[in-house]
């Protein structure tokens, strides 16, 4: 179904969802529900935001119950927190519109792109291993065991798991949508071990949109 995407979440077009090193917005977990509308939601989930409404709540309440403001970490912590909060990465399948909607950004800088349904190809999983040569014989072979750890049947065999001369080598598994100009956006990516959900996911929005989905099988 075409080149692989690039970037992280937010794919071909949508900026990448990167990361602080501190704070990384790529560890937020994105879950799908079910609009009222009949459409799809994926994104942020209601508890990530309380919690860390909480913990901003916590670091606030500890600071003045010293009879002060808050210390250097404690802003440091705070800033994070708030960026944490702040942040938006969602995906909704507006049916009653016919079109997909992606909002990333951190508010209130959010960029909104919207894709009609008559403008999905489609979507599939496509498997990738950093560290690895494009095109060369260890990636496709990385690419193998990703979907292979994706459904739980990767090899027992200890040689496969030894790591690379720079370090074990981590498969990925991205959850793209391909436009029929030919650009791809990547909803989500994750860790191989992680991703069967994504078949869920991919399912859920193809259908939705009335257009087709390889799952990598």
């Amino acid at each position: 179904m075409g080149a692989a995407a690039r970037g992280g979440r937010g794919g071909h077009l949508l900026p990448p969802r990167g990361g602080t090193g501190i704070l990384n917005p790529q560890e937020i977990p994105l879950s799908l529900r079910k609009r009222p509308d009949g459409g799809l939601a994926y994104g942020i989930p209601l508890w990530y935001r309380a919690m860390t409404a909480a913990m901003i709540g916590l670091v606030v309440g500890g600071s003045l119950s010293g009879g002060g403001a808050p210390n250097f970490v404690a802003w440091i912590i705070l800033v994070f927190l708030a960026f944490g909060l702040l942040y938006e990465e969602r995906w909704v399948v507006d049916a009653r519109g016919g079109k997909v909607v992606h909002l990333g950004g951190v508010w209130p800088v959010v960029k909104t792109t919207e894709i009609a349904f008559g403008e999905v190809e489609g979507l599939r999983l496509e498997a990738f291993a950093r560290g690895t040569v494009p095109g060369s014989g260890e990636e496709t072979e990385e690419k193998a065991r990703a979907f292979a750890m994706m459904r739980g049947k990767d090899s027992d065999n200890p040689i496969k798991k030894q790591p690379s001369r720079f370090g074990a080598k981590k498969p990925y598994i991205n959850l793209v949508l391909r436009t029929r100009t030919g650009e791809d956006y990547l909803i989500d990516t994750l860790p191989a071990r992680r991703a069967a959900r994504f078949r869920k996911v991919g399912a859920a929005f193809a259908e939705a949109c009335g257009a087709p989905f390889a799952d990598g099988a």
